[in-house]
């Protein structure tokens, strides 16, 4: 069942570091310890459990800005409390010298979502991609090669809250590949080690089948009457050709030794 039916009232943050640190978070390892304190700060301030999803760009730019999105179980927060919960946020985020240097002005904005098409619209702009050209920034392409962009914290072993109404193949297959299974079989997906160039997936002509997720056309089998005879010919069982070479030279070996005691009956 997909986690998202799962939330009644849902409210996400979006964490974005400043400018400054952003060459910082360029490799794998830094973005998983940023998202690591991220998850944990929001669990500490009192939510039981997130969704967590990860961002290269922004929407209308080619500059690396990375930030998260997390999807919690939340609903309407005054100034007042939004207030104290971001500010909690960013000293549990930040080092201390990041927090006096920028203090609230670490950006976190928060939004909360109530009717079906509100969460669905949320969740499907969670999870789309932004980096989707090789071409903005081939380095970390390759460093970010193989990384995760999403998870989860908490128990999401609960019952549902509402039903899919809106177009539920496109959520239940995002459901789907969140597990890592193919939308289609059920079976597990095994992702290409290297990444492909949009402009090649676009060539193929793909359907779309949820947010950032596209399907390939099958690989169409060779065309027929193009097939290659072969020369080679079944041999009977007791063709001699058909034994192992190991065979044939302790064959080899015995005929000579029968020769050789032929030889010396024909003599006596």
């Amino acid at each position: 069942m997909p986690k998202i039916q799962q939330i009644e009232a849902m409210g996400k943050f979006v964490i974005r570091p400043p400018d400054e640190l952003q060459p910082l978070l360029r490799t794998k390892k830094s973005r998983a310890s940023f998202t690591k304190r991220v998850a944990g700060a929001v669990i500490s301030v009192g939510y039981a459990r997130l969704l967590w999803y990860k961002h290269d760009f922004g929407e209308k730019s080619t500059k690396y800005a990375f930030h998260l999105e997390v999807i919690v179980d939340g609903g309407y927060l005054s100034d007042e409390q939004l207030q104290l919960v971001c500010c909690q946020l960013r000293r549990l985020i930040y080092p201390r010298s990041v927090i006096r240097k920028w203090g609230d002005k670490l950006d976190i904005w928060y939004g909360y979502y109530q009717t079906t098409a509100e969460k669905r619209h949320a969740l499907t702009y969670a999870t789309h991609p932004t980096f989707t050209n090789i071409a903005w920034d081939r380095a970390l392409a390759r460093e970010l090669n193989g990384e995760r962009y999403s998870g989860y914290r908490g128990n999401w072993k609960q019952p549902a809250k509402w039903q899919l109404t809106e177009h539920p193949r496109r959520l239940e297959s995002l459901a789907t590949l969140e597990q890592g299974k193919c939308p289609k079989c059920g079976s597990p997906i095994k992702w290409n080690k290297r990444p492909t160039p949009f402009v090649l997936v676009l060539m193929e002509e793909p359907v779309e089948i949820t947010a950032g997720y596209y399907e390939l056309p099958e690989i169409r089998p060779p065309p027929a009457g193009r097939r290659q005879t072969t020369n080679l010919i079944e041999l009977p069982d007791g063709d001699y050709r058909k034994q192992s070479n190991l065979v044939k030279r302790h064959g080899e070996r015995v005929a000579g030794i029968l020769s050789l005691i032929s030889d010396d009956e024909s003599y006596s």
